[in-house]
């Protein structure tokens, strides 16, 4: 049973994202892998911008750089 772990940064994705992206996964595994599709965890986990860093500067902090 494949179980697939995927971590985003806050708020890249909206839920119709999410669910595009799992069924994308989804298929791939199941065409491309032959993993029947019932047995394919997805599990997708916001993260605040201000975990997430990068160079020593969280994605917050970057992504307020780049608007400047």
């Amino acid at each position: 049973m494949p179980i697939i772990s995927i971590k985003l940064a806050k708020p890249e994705f909206s839920k119709t994202q999410k669910e595009e992206l799992i069924g994308d996964i989804t298929e791939l595994l199941y065409t491309k892998y032959n993993k029947p599709k019932q047995n394919i965890v997805i599990i997708l986990e916001d993260i605040e911008p201000c975990n997430i860093a990068f160079g020593g500067k969280s994605v917050e902090k970057l992504r307020a750089e780049d608007k400047k």
